[in-house]
């Protein structure tokens, strides 16, 4: 122990003495751990810490394997009933799903998220209302669910904390509803990843849940395992159950499946390979930092050798200096955590603030104590990795030959032992490169994606009509509609205006079985197009292009022949090299009895609506006079900034009825950014930590030159005595730059094509060996690494000769 306090001590007072080698070396150490650290904190948070849920191990969530493959379609309350009632591995399962509603009666209409849940929602999640209770069985019969539970932070806000809340009547959409209980302050909410929260309000599912309702797939499952069973045995369990429903119901379940996924899993799914790919980067960066360091620790080690020398031969064993060199760069490392950490905290707010918004699990990401063990763990061992080689080098030679050797003596093997760390360096750096090019070219393609409509000046807002008093199918929803659009289209700044069920590149989906005229199928086969319902002037609004036939008019009102439009899709689907043009097809709709067969009017071009990387899809397209409904977002093109116009719009609404209130206001340009923005978010990450690995790997090339300058001044100074012109001098330094830059260029290729294959999921239009985005980095890192050799090169060519030829 006593040792070790005076190596430290010792260590404390050479450092002291090198300011300025003490300081980059901190930073550089900083820069690489406190990356480590922020990247970590994200980690820890998405993938490793475990949710604010009571045993969350055993929450499971049951999905629906689509028709195409899709791993997380969701699931009728039917289907639902039958797991939760023939299963034997789970102590409960739970539908749920959203439900969001309008707030009348206590100061103005607000639209507020919430959720609607099965019986026994509240104690499979582990929790007892802080006030009143949970729903009860009978609650969940339509007719007995208009009861409601209010969230801690919804019963603060809009209703004071009044401890007499229970019992109360509030109006949601035009209905009363009773208060039966307030969730405690600290209830754990389901991510936004599951419902369009974060809900502040909870009421029961009370739907049909009978033979005719198994395609009425809108609803998500959740359930909690019995103790000792395995996911495992409850996906086979879960796998038997749907046989057996196939057998019975097989146009319901032929061709789809069940998966079970445990809750954090399914949460962290989006965002486990960008974790992964982030957590390799940094990983790199680290190395370069290291190596970096260790390159200064090799060059002070040689201006050291007499000091070494004397120690030595003053008796001190091999293995004390290597623990002094090991001391000084562990102490390094210490002290460039310490930075680290700061720069880690400033860092994760930046992630955080970046990313959150399209990224919900980002949400709460922070420095925690798991955090911090894990920074002083990977500063102890950085500590050891880029001290070792010095101390080893600094151990290699006896007292004799370093105290003959002299200062300013390298050797061979020294020289080596630094090039080869700044070859490791260039191809760590060019690796992070690789990554970056690939997603930035893969962004590229993904910009250049044609939507299927024009994005630029348009409004959106969501108009929800409460079914209490604009029921489904009557004239009232058509009527407030029309007179909307109406009086929105005189405004000045408005071009047109149109309404649609569903906003393409949402999060919302709406697909229906449709038969088409002529178009067979087996069992279990049915076509499920999405379905949109749209007011004649979405599409002029939307900027969508007619391919053939017609748009919808006003003249296809709730008296005309009724008539759809289908994508080009649908139209190649069901009647591949055929004109669709005044065939029919039959479109699910407010009730279980047969549907009327509807005119094809028009085929539209396609639009991606799960997002530009998103496969085509197939389209109908109803006329709401023909097929009312009353939730409906808003879409207006304008002249000027769209959000400018938005609080004239928000007037109209209420101007017609002023129980209303619309939600969602934004521009069509944020939601087409919005549906890129985790891939936006990944290459801005990954971006920046590739700029930063190169930055460090041209200063580690700068210094392996400029020392190398340093120990050949002699050297060059005879050279230019003897007749060697500025540019001979510079050529040669060049060479020696340019020699490493092949090696660790090659290096770095090579191992870059073999691990670039892990991020093929995030990338799109191109391989993860994309021949223009290896040869771009390679030729950027070139052009940076030789701006860094130009310094150490120009001095090398300024060497006054007299100077040097009397260098010791």
């Amino acid at each position: 122990m006593e040792n070790l306090f005076h190596d430290v001590r010792y260590a404390v007072r050479m450092l002291i003495k090198a300011p300025s080698f003490t300081a980059i070396a901190i930073v550089t150490l900083a820069l690489g751990i406190g990356a480590n650290t922020a990247i970590f904190s994200v980690v820890n948070a998405v993938l490793l810490r475990n949710l604010p849920y009571k045993n969350p191990d055993r929450l499971v969530l049951i999905w629906s394997v689509g028709r195409d493959g899709s791993p997380r379609d969701q699931l009728s309350f039917t289907d639902i009933d039958d797991y939760r009632t023939q299963n034997h591995v789970f102590e409960n399962v739970v539908a749920f799903g959203d439900w969001t509603a309008t707030f009348t009666g206590s100061g103005d209409p607000e639209r507020i998220p919430g959720m609607q849940v099965g019986d026994g929602y509240f104690s499979l999640m582990g929790v007892t209302p802080m006030v009143g209770r949970g729903f009860l069985p009978d609650e969940q019969i339509e007719g007995k669910d208009q009861v409601i539970v209010l969230t801690y932070g919804l019963w603060q806000s809009r209703f004071g904390a009044d401890p007499d809340i229970v019992g109360k009547q509030v109006q949601l959409s035009g209905k009363a509803y009773s208060v039966v209980g307030v969730t405690p302050k600290n209830f754990p909410m389901l991510p936004v990843t599951l419902v369009a929260g974060p809900a502040q309000f909870y009421r029961p599912v009370a739907e049909k849940h009978d033979d005719k309702e198994r395609t009425s797939r809108h609803l998500r499952a959740i359930a909690r395992l019995k103790p000792g069973v395995t996911l495992q045995r409850a996906q086979s369990d879960l796998q038997l159950i749907n046989r057996h429903l196939a057998a019975q119901f097989p146009d319901e379940y032929s061709t789809t499946g069940v998966r079970a996924v445990q809750l954090q899993d399914d949460i962290a799914t989006g965002l486990r390979p960008t974790l992964f790919v982030l957590s390799g980067a940094i990983g790199f960066l680290l190395l370069i930092a290291c190596a970096n360091v260790s390159n200064l620790l090799l060059a002070r080690a040689t201006s050291r050798e007499k000091e070494m020398a004397i120690r030595s031969a003053l008796g001190a064993t091999r293995s004390r200096l290597v623990v002094q060199v090991l001391t000084e760069s562990v102490l390094l490392a210490v002290l460039g955590g310490a930075l680290g950490i700061s720069l880690a905290i400033a860092g994760t707010h930046a992630i955080v603030g970046f990313g959150s918004k399209v990224i919900p699990q980002l949400t709460g990401v922070s420095v925690d104590l798991r955090v911090l063990q894990f920074t002083a763990c990977l500063s102890l061992l950085a500590g050891i990795c880029f001290g070792l080689v010095p101390a080893l080098r600094v151990s290699m030679f006896g007292p004799n030959e370093m105290l003959k050797s002299g200062i300013r003596s390298t050797g061979k093997e020294h020289d080596v032992l630094r090039n080869l760390l700044a070859v490791a360096e260039i191809a760590l750096s060019l690796v992070l490169l690789a990554g970056t090019g690939l997603l930035l070219r893969s962004f590229s393609k993904l910009l250049a994606v044609d939507p299927g409509f024009r994005s630029d000046h348009i409004l959106t807002m969501d108009v929800g009509l409460p079914f209490a008093k604009y029921p489904a199918g009557s004239l009232k929803p058509l009527v407030f509609y029309r007179e909307l659009l109406s009086r929105i289209g005189t405004l000045p700044a408005v071009e047109s205006a149109g309404a649609v069920s569903i906003l393409p590149l949402g999060t919302n989906f709406d697909t229906a079985g449709m038969e088409a005229e002529g178009f067979l199928h087996g069992p279990g086969e049915t076509l499920y197009p999405e379905r949109y319902i749209v007011t004649p002037g979405y599409f002029q609004a939307m900027g969508l292009r007619l391919v053939r036939g017609r748009f919808l008019t006003e003249g296809d009102n709730e008296n005309a022949p009724l008539v759809v439009l289908v994508s080009e899709t649908a139209a190649q689907r069901w009647w591949p090299g055929q004109d669709p043009l005044g065939r029919h097809v039959q479109v699910p709709g407010f009730d279980s009895g047969p549907q009327p067969w509807r005119t094809i009017a028009g085929v539209v071009q396609d639009v991606k609506q799960a997002g530009l990387d998103a496969p085509k899809t197939m389209q109908v397209y109803l006329p709401q006079a023909q097929y009312r409904d009353g939730s409906l977002t808003l879409v207006v093109r304008t002249k000027t900034d769209p959000l400018s116009v938005a609080g004239q719009v928000r007037q109209l609404v209420s101007g017609i009825d002023a129980d209303q209130a619309v939600s969602n206001v934004t521009s069509m340009d944020d939601v087409l950014s919005g549906s890129l923005a985790s891939r936006n978010f990944s290459t801005v990450l990954l971006g920046s930590l590739a700029g930063l690995g190169l930055l460090l790997s041209a200063i580690g090339v700068y210094g392996v030159l400029s020392y190398g300058v340093s120990q050949r001044t002699r050297e060059i100074g005879i050279r230019m005595a003897l007749g060697a012109a500025r540019k001979d001098v510079l050529s040669l330094v060049i060479r020696q730059a340019f020699k490493l830059l092949w090696i660790g260029s090659v290096c770095g290729v090579v191992a870059a094509l073999l691990l670039t294959r892990f991020m093929s999921s995030l990338l799109f239009g191109i391989t993860a060996h994309d021949p223009l985005s290896f040869a771009g980095v390679t030729c950027f890192l070139m052009v940076v690494a030789l701006v860094a050799c130009y310094i150490p090169a120009r001095r090398a060519a300024r060497v006054d000769p007299m100077v040097a030829l009397r260098y010791e």
